[in-house]
């Protein structure tokens, strides 16, 4: 067994104790009163509450304990969706492409750990809204933070999967197929950039997830750019604070594709230097403690399933 290997596993061991911790948070803020949304009105803004309610699903499905469920079947009543679908409606361009790629995760999760449905008519909607906008604008490639293109592609493949959608399944690896070309003008600078979304690791997930592109060309061409990156340890704005888990994410599941241990140590040392700062994402609730906490279960969740899969 490699060194990285061994970390990994003893990694996995603790990490249900982070997934504990991380999940107090969305619990006491998605009833929060944040805004007027019908069911998204914690956690400060609509995204970020899509994103709690998502978590607290999540840790469920990472631990087996349902002690969230009574405030997740609080906020998914049938009334409360229906007129969140119908002000979704109304402003096409509101939370697009970020939040509404979030619902779909959140639409997955729901159905995945309850085997729930009450999601499915409004993530029809939205992951058909997403199709439509990048028929009409296609999408970049390095698109930054909420633009971010391959965060939205890459939900609505994995919905497109689940719900056995062939017709968006084939317009996602599509799409992932005419962002291959960008690998050979990959910016410069990302490892400086102090946002809350990765930009390459992403773009990388998505082209090896979709399969338009095979994941040892993938590495080959970006490699020197993946690797220059290294955990943030002195976070500059609040975005970020969640870059490290976010990187994580995406690193993980390109070593999942190629078995490269570099990746895996690379996944892991963003994944621990995000944990090891509680401050980070229990701290100040406008600035962190809102979302942050979001981004770190979805980090672990990755880090369960490559563990689950991976020999």
């Amino acid at each position: 067994m490699s060194d990285a290997a061994a970390r990994f596993r003893a990694f996995l061991v603790d990490a249900p104790h982070w997934v504990e911790l991380l999940s107090e948070e969305p619990a006491r803020n998605v009833l929060r009163r944040d805004t007027s949304h019908p069911v998204f009105h914690g956690c400060l803004d609509w995204h970020s509450a899509c994103h709690g309610v998502w978590a607290l699903i999540a840790h469920r499905g990472i631990t087996g304990d349902c002690r969230h469920a009574a405030i997740v079947d609080q906020l998914l009543t049938e009334d409360a969706l229906a007129r969140e679908a119908a002000d979704l409606a109304a402003r096409p361009d509101f939370e697009m492409p970020y939040g509404r790629a979030w619902f779909l995760r959140l639409a997955l999760e729901d159905a995945r750990v309850g085997g729930a449905t009450r999601l499915a008519p409004m993530a029809r909607s939205i992951a058909a809204d997403l199709v439509a906008r990048y028929e009409q604008h296609p999408p970049e490639p390095f698109a930054r933070e909420y633009r971010n293109a391959s965060w939205a592609l890459t939900n609505l493949f994995d919905y497109a999967k689940s719900a056995e959608n062939r017709e968006i399944l084939q317009f996602a690896h599509d799409a992932a197929r005419a962002l291959e070309k960008s690998l050979d003008v990959i910016p410069d600078g990302e490892a400086q950039w102090p946002d809350f979304m990765a930009v390459l690791p992403a773009l990388c997930e998505l082209l090896v997830r979709v399969g338009s592109v095979d994941a040892s060309t993938v590495l080959g061409r970006a490699r020197k750019s993946l690797f220059d990156l290294r955990p943030v340890l002195a976070p500059t704005r609040a975005h970020h604070h969640a870059l490290n888990f976010s990187r994580a994410w995406s690193l993980l599941a390109l070593f999942e594709a190629t078995d490269d241990d570099g990746l895996l140590s690379l996944g892991l040392d963003h994944l621990e230097a995000g944990l090891a700062h509680p401050s980070w994402w229990r701290g100040d609730y406008r600035a962190v403690g809102h979302w942050v906490p979001q981004f770190g279960i979805f980090a672990l969740q990755r880090a369960f399933e490559v563990g689950s899969r991976w020999r």
